[in-house]
């Protein structure tokens, strides 16, 4: 109750000083129209005082709650998308591998390991199954030529 007894006080002191210089100065001239006017002013001053000390921060939080949402939201579908990037790369290299090694007449499993960069690359592969040294020759060459995936990284078992 004492912020709203100041705020009254402080309402009816200005308008008595107010009050006061207006019925001293009257209606003379231009000096009596701008002290009038100031006089207006200093009593709207009053009357607003506590709208001057509100933090309408508070009142808007929830758009910071959103925007916050918004990016964890942004984070993590970004992180589905790199991860369905990199299953379709997986997926599509040992396709491909195991439709060349089909036409040469062989049964493989393959198993493709990738580069942990932003863009992955195929870095490793690992074949099991039954492959003559000439299947093998030409898959070996393959995917050092289409893929960039050193020899000593293909393992044949």
């Amino acid at each position: 109750m004492d912020g709203i007894g100041e705020y009254l006080i402080g309402v009816v002191a200005a308008a008595l000083l107010c009050g006061i210089v207006t019925t001293l100065i009257g209606n003379k001239g231009a000096l009596g129209v701008s002290l009038k006017m100031m006089t207006g002013l200093l009593m709207l001053l009053a009357v607003l005082r506590p709208w001057t000390s509100i933090s309408l921060n508070g009142l808007f939080g929830w758009v910071d709650d959103i925007k916050a949402n918004g990016m964890d939201y942004a984070t993590s579908g970004k992180l589905m998308a790199y991860d369905s990037y990199r299953t379709r790369i997986k997926e599509n290299t040992e396709a491909y591998i195991l439709d060349e090694a089909k036409a040469l007449n062989c049964d493989l499993t393959v198993e493709v390991s990738l580069s942990q960069q932003e863009i992955p690359i195929p870095i490793k592969v690992r074949l099991a199954g039954e492959v003559s040294p000439y299947a093998k020759k030409v898959l070996t060459t393959m995917m050092t030529e289409k893929f960039g995936i050193k020899q000593e990284d293909q393992i044949w078992i």
